[in-house]
């Protein structure tokens, strides 16, 4: 007898969404989370005050919105009390030491009107990037939500025009070098290429051109929008759904082992020694290193393979973060509406964010780092008491430092960070802030162990990395090495972020099972 058809190891929400899917075809699933919530990176804790809820990693939903699977279960899933709000105005604001800086609306018309403030040229070379994701966006669309394709198909199709060879030689080229080949004004490109780093990645990282073909459209074709109450209630929502459809989700319940007979996945044993039997299929939705160095007898896996799993990285670009409770939301400098923006990226020159880069690649953390700043409570009052607000401040630190440990420094390179947004507000003196709560690169691991070093997107983005190579070579198809053993989560394609790119996993799940078809 088993207990479960299909039983998935970690409750982030990708997790959720591949049980959702497979719950909605008849698939009785179980998810076992280790900690008393569900969510993984979609959490939302009361860190500083009650009342006050702050999303400890993802908060700003677009990707989610692009995947078609997703999309089909939203009316659904706000029966079970997911509400989006939507940023239909001002949704990125950056400040700028010189200028007005530069705001991002959801009309792409708006957000060239602020780029050709810098620089006429620059807004129409955006504009042209735009338009050309618009011809292309049911393509990109089916890609990302679909298993990757073997890295040679798509040279063989781009390498036979001159056009394709262009773009394809500027896909592989890193965000700082595709920047400065393409928009001229310094302000522009300084503000471009913080914007392109935002998955943890180097200025100077191979590969990263395409991320401009895709993140300059995709916040003016799929918006952006937040879930009322915080994160947590997209995964809230989910397993809500689950459990609807005759699924369980079991919190405080950590998986000790993969239950593996004669080559393939058959359960899990939690760690208190409930061994819960799968029929059909076992999920894990951890990263790989937990998954089949931790979870798996060593004896049931291929030497080759698991040496492959030790060399996968996650890299060195970690998160420090300093969430506040505030008597009245942050005014930005810079022009009209700037601090109608939820979320801000301070931006000083290409030279800062070079000089930040340098440092943290030799385990410094920076002096005056530029931020991101999320208030998101100015688009949610109910994330905090009436008439205060939540508020938070992040950059990018060495993941191990050179010198002492994190929580040694850990309160004083907090005042390295309101130094720096000191610098590009008018009200952020001590008499604003309530209270505050800081998460060094530990913290953040501590909080989640996928979250390795502090990194939050799941495995380096690098191009051994990435598509058809992710999570290692010849698992890009969300199917393990064991027989009946499926992966899921920021470690598989498309990568971190909130996207939901369970559902991608449960369709190769439903296609293996015969409920569906390639089609």
């Amino acid at each position: 007898m088993y207990d479960y058809d299909v039983v998935i190891a970690g409750g982030g929400h990708n997790a959720l969404a591949c049980a959702a899917v497979l719950c909605k075809n008849g698939i009785r699933t179980l998810v076992a989370e280790r900690n008393d919530w569900v969510g993984g990176g979609a959490v939302t804790r009361e860190l500083t005050l009650p009342g006050f809820k702050h999303d400890l990693f993802g908060s700003n939903h677009v990707w989610i919105h692009a995947n078609p699977h997703i999309r089909e279960l939203l009316p659904e899933l706000k029966e079970y009390g997911l509400e989006y709000i939507w940023g239909e105005n001002e949704i990125m604001g950056h400040p700028m030491t010189e200028g007005p800086g530069v705001i991002v609306h959801r009309s792409v018309d708006k957000t060239c009107d602020s780029i050709a403030e810098y620089s006429r040229h620059d807004a129409d070379r955006y504009r042209e990037i735009y338009d050309g994701f618009v011809e292309i966006k049911d393509g990109f669309t089916r890609n990302m939500f679909s298993p990757p394709s073997p890295p040679s198909y798509l040279p063989s199709a781009m390498e036979r025009s001159a056009e394709g060879l262009r773009m394809l030689r500027n896909y592989s080229l890193s965000a700082k070098a595709f920047v400065m080949e393409n928009f001229e004004n310094p302000h522009i490109q300084a503000f471009l290429i913080s914007w392109a780093l935002g998955p943890n990645i180097k200025p100077t990282q191979q590969g990263a051109g395409s991320t401009f073909y895709i993140m300059i459209p995709a916040i003016h074709v799929y918006g952006q929008a937040i879930p009322k109450g915080g994160s947590i209630q997209l995964p809230n929502a989910l397993a809500k759904y689950v459990e609807a459809h005759g699924g369980k989700v079991l919190t405080n319940s950590p998986v000790a082992k993969i239950l593996v007979e004669n080559g393939e996945a058959r359960g899990i044993r939690l760690q208190d020694g409930t061994e819960i039997t799968a029929k059909m299929g076992v999920v894990s939705a951890l990263e790989p290193k937990q998954t089949f160095l931790n979870l798996i007898d060593e004896k049931e896996l291929d030497p080759g393979f698991t040496r492959a799993v030790r060399n996968f990285t996650f890299g060195d670009v970690a998160s420090f973060r300093v969430h506040f409770a505030l008597h009245e939301a942050p005014i930005f400098k810079g022009g009209n509406g700037i601090s109608k923006a939820a979320f801000q990226r301070t931006i000083g020159s290409v030279a800062d964010i070079d000089r930040h880069f340098a440092e943290l690649s030799v385990g410094v953390p920076s002096k005056e780092p530029p931020i991101h700043a999320h208030c998101w409570s100015l688009n949610d009052p109910s994330r905090a008491p009436e008439g205060k607000h939540t508020f938070m401040i992040d950059t990018f630190v060495p993941s191990k430092l050179a010198s002492g440990t994190w929580s040694e420094i850990k309160d004083s390179y907090s005042e390295e960070l309101i130094k720096t947004l000191r610098k590009y507000t008018t009200n952020m003196d001590d008499d604003n802030i309530i209270q505050r709560f800081s998460h060094s690169p530990e913290d953040i691991e501590a909080h989640n162990p996928c979250f390795v070093g502090g990194v939050p997107s799941g495995g380096e983005r690098t191009l051994a990395q990435m598509g058809y190579f992710r999570p290692l070579p010849g698992y890009s198809q969300y199917r393990g090495p064991l027989k009946s053993l499926y992966l899921a989560g920021p470690s598989c394609h498309p990568g971190g972020g909130i996207s939901g790119m369970g559902v991608i996993t449960a369709q190769e799940m439903l296609k293996d099972f015969g409920l569906s078809s390639d089609d």
